[in-house]
């Protein structure tokens, strides 16, 4: 392969644009990681803080992108197709996973993605992107090593971990992996939806529960870098904001800003939104953000986006809402999800539809007469999930106009869990729901 393109610098550079996007770049090659830039992902619910102005100006012209995992905070499809109308069609990589959802997406967009199994290398520099394989067929992450080693030279190492939900297999495995790393790029804060939409905003617990949540990531966290042990980690990932009517929300969400991370890790360096940089060679950031957020900031931000609507409410007018054939829809879909489930015991959703009915679905793999309806008010069965959703939205994941998972991460629904306890495999009998 020939080498397209040199740097001046010697070692690998990474320059943080938003989110979980920067840029790196060796002596033989550059690589954009993970570009977001669309407003109102998730189905009309994440919105960017700060904004990047212009970020196809930003990040430039690079050789190759690396696409971590199928979630739209990084994978933009839209963006990267105005980043090729300016710069031109560049190589995608991604991990290796069976199935791979991510590649399947890709293809449905008309972008054709390079799976990478193994290690692949340009001149003096190596790229090596591990998947996170549970088994489980919901497996979506992976990881990226770059390493740079020129002639009589120390191989210098940077490790970008995006998302991935690292149990001590797979930290022990990337650290066998990588070996000596100068920069760790890794996440600190979780996006999902809890607490803010499984509590009422007025319930004094929600402001306990997102304390805790930050305080259990900030453990996982711990975990990944005392693995790993750089010379330098970056906490990096997770940023947005809610928009819409869920803009009330935010304050809820239990996610830190990156800057907490310094009061816990002298190794810890934030690097300034659109522009910060550090190198391996000497390790010494060129702009560094050390305070948080101004409230003020976010606020006006907040005003801009509250009346955003999300795009089920673009789809469908509500008073139309009532003619949608749910019940007919909800009975095809959880016969494709009770055949397709990791739940092995009895866990039940319990959705509220129109007319008062609820749907009463129990997860488990293969359960017979799996769903029944019922009206409110009656006794719900235990453990249970019990789900508030616009019936609008609803339909539209039922018929895979929209998918579960973003519709969890993106706050789009209300969950009230009796007991008040995550059961892994049940929830993503949800991904399933779908006809």
């Amino acid at each position: 392969m020939s080498l397209i393109r040199k740097q001046n610098k010697t070692g690998i550079n990474v320059r943080y644009i938003y989110s979980a996007c920067v840029v790196t770049r060796t002596p033989d090659i550059s690589i954009l990681h993970d570009p977001w830039f669309t407003e109102g992902i998730y189905d009309g619910s994440w919105y960017h803080f700060p904004v990047v102005e212009d970020p196809l100006e930003s990040i430039g012209n690079v050789d190759y992108i690396y696409v971590s995992h199928i979630h739209p905070d990084h994978y933009d499809a839209d963006f990267l197709k105005k980043y090729f109308e300016r710069y031109g069609v560049k190589p995608i990589l991604i991990s290796n996973h069976t199935p791979n959802h991510l590649a399947g997406k890709m293809k449905g967009d008309g972008i054709t993605p390079k799976i990478v199994d193994d290690k692949f290398v340009v001149g003096d520099t190596t790229l090596e992107i591990i998947p996170h394989k549970t088994g489980s067929v919901s497996d979506i992450d992976s990881a990226i090593i770059i390493r740079y080693k020129s002639v009589n030279s120390k191989e210098q190492c940077v490790v970008n971990t995006n998302d991935m939900i690292f149990d001590a297999t797979m930290r022990n495995r990337l650290k066998e992996i990588a070996g000596e790393v100068d920069i760790l790029l890794c996440g600190y804060t979780g996006a999902g939806p809890y607490p803010q939409t499984y509590h009422d905003p007025n319930d004094p617990d929600i402001i306990t529960e997102a304390s805790n949540k930050k305080s259990q990531f900030f453990s996982r966290y711990n975990l990944l870098v005392d693995t790993i042990d750089a010379k330098v980690n970056i906490p990096f990932a997770g940023k947005y904001l809610l928009g819409g009517k869920l803009s009330n929300l935010n304050e809820y969400r239990g996610v830190a800003d990156p800057v907490e991370i310094l009061e816990i890790d002298q190794r810890a360096v934030v690097l300034s939104d659109n522009g910060g940089e550090i190198n391996t060679n000497d390790l010494v950031a060129n702009g560094c953000r050390l305070n948080k957020y101004n409230d003020n900031d976010i606020q006006t931000r907040l005003l801009e986006i509250k009346n955003h609507k999300m795009d089920y409410e673009r789809l469908m007018d509500e008073r139309e809402a009532h003619q949608l054939p749910l019940k007919r829809l909800l009975v095809s879909a959880t016969r494709n999800a009770t055949a397709k489930s990791e739940c092995d015991t009895d866990y039940f959703f319990c959705i509220y539809l129109p007319n008062d009915d609820c749907a009463i679905i129990n997860a488990k793999s293969g359960a017979d007469s799996a769903i029944t309806f019922l009206k409110k008010g009656l006794d719900l069965p235990s453990p249970r999930s019990e789900i508030l959703i616009d019936p609008r939205y609803l339909f539209g994941l039922l018929t895979h106009i929209y998918h579960w998972n973003n519709a969890e991460v993106g706050s789009q629904y209300e969950t009230r869990r009796v007991p008040n306890i995550f059961n892994r495999f049940a929830q993503g009998f949800l991904n399933y729901l779908t006809i």
